[in-house]
């Protein structure tokens, strides 16, 4: 992306929000001198997660920041994923995957919170149609569909091996009885 074109997507998107450069910078978690940077096109390309922090900062979507006029090749589960979550779990190969798991002491702390993090990367992904332009939608399908067989598998690895499996059940059943019951109500 052009540093000329990146810039002035942050000014006006820093300056929609009403936040000055210092402001911006504290809620977002980066350093004055990253927003500057930017700003004044010294930074040229910020690290994924840095554009995640400022478009939430910000109140936008990451890919306000990242808009040019280009037409840009559909990105890979991985940048997506890496985009928007700040990692990119399930686009490890599996073995890979549950590799990461197996690193980690079975009650160990660090184990439970991995497969949080994969779970929330999991609902973002399930979420996608809705979390994006209608661009980006179109062009990313096809990644989609491939993947989903092989991401749901990971997800219930994810589950297993951070304990979280039956928690997770319980809860789907009582989101199913909720709905259900309002649905009765309703009808």
């Amino acid at each position: 992306m052009e540093s000329q074109e990146l810039a002035a997507r942050h000014i006006a998107l820093r300056e929609r929000a009403g936040l000055t450069q210092e402001q911006e910078a504290k809620m977002a978690g980066v350093s004055p001198t990253t927003i500057s940077g930017i700003e004044s096109g010294k930074i040229t390309r910020p690290h994924l997660r840095t554009l995640l922090k400022i478009s939430q900062a910000l109140g936008a979507d990451i890919g306000e920041l990242r808009e040019s006029g280009k037409v840009e090749a559909s990105p890979s589960l991985a940048e997506w994923l890496e985009e928007r979550c700040g990692h990119a779990y399930l686009a490890l190969p599996k073995v890979e995957f549950e590799e990461m798991f197996d690193r980690l002491p079975e009650d160990a702390r660090e184990r439970r919170e991995l497969a949080l993090e994969v779970n929330r990367e999991y609902n973002t992904f399930c979420k996608f149609p809705k979390n994006v332009r209608p661009a980006e939608r179109l062009s990313m399908r096809r990644m989609i569909r491939d993947a989903i067989p092989e991401v749901a598998v990971k997800h219930g690895i994810a589950l297993m091996e951070g304990g979280l499996d039956r928690e997770y059940q319980e809860e789907a059943a009582r989101i199913f009885e909720v709905q259900s019951a309002t649905e009765s109500a309703t009808a």
